[in-house]
């Protein structure tokens, strides 16, 4: 089961891609007004409208605006509730010329102020609607004052004015027409409505801009109809075009292999653990909903997405050599799914490219944020380059996406130690942190068992030596080697570098007696690793320091005192065999620091020998044969052991005695 696990992973995140994929990049032309036209002459596949442009649409929407005009309700009733109050008006000779002006002003309308200074207005009456000047309208002021006039016309030879006056005209002559709001919304939504967002055809046949021609406002607004139409035409059916859903799931598995090649050719043992590939897998795919998601007319957003994280988040649990070239291959699908692909993938390509330069320079504390301004640099830079090269101009909004991305490319960072607790995996600032030797466990060991504790120190410097140069990771190599021996704490006291002179546990003890609590240092070391919760990395270094290698003094003894020699399970170490680099590297690193201690000779020539004889030993008992590890590579460290082993006994001058006087 656990064999088909890296296959599963690969499967799911298939789907995901072909579920993500869109056809944005079936439209492969790029224009800016202005430039020209770069391309071979473009000519319509089929028939298509030419859309307005925003600006146009928005004039036609305030040119339509400008003419709406405000709705009045007629009220048919009020004509006669007023006619009834001016029922004793003055002499019955005055009635016919009351009722004549008071219809002839409630005919046009009256209201008691206009709502808006346009010259025309609708009036509904009933479920009829109809304009008419603002001009015809009478307001209450108006139409008291035309009342006047007509009653004195009317009565020139009589005095009114009092009759008038005692009447108070603005209480009796009310409004018949009032604003309505509602039909005035409704009239207004209906007219913008109505507004076209096309302004002509494009023919198939016909042509858009021909080669070398200059894209002017009128022919970006059709190569904008042209591109609308043709992803509705082509992209908006891929799930049930199979040829389509072919040609995409064709890409996602180019894309995909791509980059589980590039993981094979940077470090090919990678596949052989589940949790590293799992952790590759989620960053790629990330990366690739990053690219994905966002739809082609908000391609600027892109600007902001800090692609960079992925190199600082593989740089702390893999070998630079891997972070880059994933990294590239992760950065394919920008190229395959957006439009501006190539100046995206150009901008993450160096922004990741000179972060991985400088934070080894800047990886501590609040320095870590001028790394935030060299990414910005990076990406302004070839963001300058295409503004130049198109010749647009460079936008403040893209730009502010710039910082931000440069900012969260810094912050986004911790994220690391969540990626470490999913995935069991062990960060170099998890490591950077195991190395100090101030650290608990460490002080422990230092004040417990001084003599192994020096050893450790001894061991940490070799074993990280060698690594370095086979290419192993330095810090877990050092790490490792520092925590091997920390189950020595529990009985220091059994091993002879943290006995005083004239002291010997083993004075009293059996062989088989003084082999067993020899070997149950590394249980020891494994359940206190557990207990002050070390990286299964380290623990897994504890474990396999010994191998299943024996304790070859005390079988040795144990053969001399006349023991069964067939008797070599209370002599052999129940460790694990080594299998990282690390872990052989640890194991060889420890035998030949011990045996260099009880060496006479400090000669190049006797450390080299001892140093083959340990070493070929290891390889000859299959200590190694699980290692990943090469035959080449183990020269390699065995000459660094050498010369640092001919550094740490070098020779030092005599002091002469100072010559006497007399």
């Amino acid at each position: 089961m656990k064999k088909l696990r890296i296959p599963v992973l690969f499967l799911a995140v298939t789907i995901l891609m072909l579920v993500l994929f869109t056809d944005r990049n079936n439209f492969r032309y790029r224009y800016q007004i202005g430039s020209p036209w770069n391309y071979e002459t473009l000519k319509a596949t089929f028939d298509f409208p030419v859309l307005k442009s925003d600006e146009q649409l928005l004039q036609e929407r305030e040119q339509k605006s400008s003419q709406l005009m405000d709705c009045y309700r007629y009220d048919g009733n009020v004509i006669n509730q007023v006619i009834a109050a001016f029922s004793s008006f003055g002499a019955d000779s005055l009635q016919p010329a009351v009722v004549r002006s008071l219809r002839h002003i409630y005919a046009s309308g009256v209201v008691s102020s206009l709502n808006g200074p346009g010259e025309m207005i609708s009036v509904r009456r009933g479920k009829r609607i109809e304009q008419m000047p603002a001009s015809d309208v009478y307001t209450t002021a108006d139409a008291c004052a035309k009342f006047a006039e007509d009653i004195r016309s009317a009565s020139a030879h009589l005095n009114v004015d009092s009759l008038l006056t005692s009447n108070k005209l603005s209480e009796v002559i009310v409004p018949n027409m009032y604003y309505d709001a509602q039909t005035t919304a409704n009239l207004a939504r209906k007219a913008l409505e109505h507004i076209s967002p096309t302004s002509g055809m494009v023919y198939a046949g016909q042509t858009i801009v021909s080669r070398g021609e200059t894209v002017t406002s009128d022919i970006a607004r059709k190569l904008d109809s042209y591109k609308a139409e043709f992803i509705q035409a082509y992209g908006g059916h891929t799930h049930s075009d199979f040829k389509q859903v072919l040609s995409h799931l064709f890409m996602v598995l180019i894309l995909l292999a791509i980059y589980a090649l590039m993981i094979f050719t940077t470090d090919h043992t990678l596949y052989k653990d589940f949790n590293r590939i799992a952790f590759l897998m989620l960053l790629y795919a990330l990366m690739y909903v990053g690219a994905a998601v966002f739809p082609a007319s908000n391609e600027t957003i892109l600007y902001l997405i800090p692609f960079s994280l992925f190199i600082l988040y593989v740089r702390e649990f893999f070998r630079n050599r891997v972070c880059l070239a994933l990294y590239l291959a992760a950065l394919l699908p920008l190229l395959v799914l957006r439009d501006n692909g190539v100046e995206l993938y150009l901008m993450n390509a160096l922004a990741g490219a000179v972060l991985l330069i400088s934070y080894k320079y800047f990886n501590r504390g609040f320095r870590q944020f001028a790394n935030s301004l060299f990414i910005f640099l990076a990406l302004m830079f070839v963001y300058c380059t295409f503004r130049l090269l198109t010749g647009t101009m460079i936008e403040q909004k893209a730009v502010v996406y710039l910082v931000l991305n440069a900012i969260l490319a810094v912050i986004g960072f911790p994220f690391v130690f969540l990626f470490e607790r999913m995935f069991s995996l062990v960060s170099q600032m998890r490591l950077w942190d195991l190395s100090d030797t101030n650290n608990p466990l460490l002080l422990e060991l230092s004040r417990k068992a001084p003599g192994s504790f020096q050893h450790s120190l001894n061991v940490a410097n070799l074993a990280e030596a060698a690594c370095r140069a086979v290419g192993g990771n330095t810090r877990l190599a050092r790490v490792g080697a520092l925590y091997h021996d920390i189950g020595k704490i529990e009985n220091p006291l059994c091993f002879t570098e943290n006995q005083t002179a004239g002291d010997n546990y083993h004075k009293n003890l059996t062989a088989i007696q003084s082999a067993h609590d020899i070997i149950r240092h590394v249980d020891d070391g494994v359940a206190l690793a557990r207990r002050n919760k070390l990286p299964g990395a380290v623990t897994d270094m504890i474990a396999s320091h010994h191998g299943t290698t024996k304790t070859m003094y005390f079988y040795t003894k144990y053969c001399n005192e006349g023991g069964d020699a067939a008797n070599v399970e209370p002599f052999t170490y129940k460790g694990k065999l080594p299998v990282a680099k690390e872990e052989v590297v640890l194991m060889f690193a420890d035998s030949v620091e011990a045996t260099s201690r009880s060496l006479q000779d400090y000669s190049p020539e006797s450390i080299a020998a001892m140093v083959n004889r340990i070493v070929d030993g290891k390889i000859a008992e299959g200590q190694v044969a699980k290692g990943d590890i090469t035959m080449g590579e183990i020269d390699t460290v065995k000459q660094v052991f050498i010369e640092n082993l001919q550094q740490m006994y070098h020779g030092r001058i005599a002091y002469p005695d100072p010559v006497k006087k007399d």
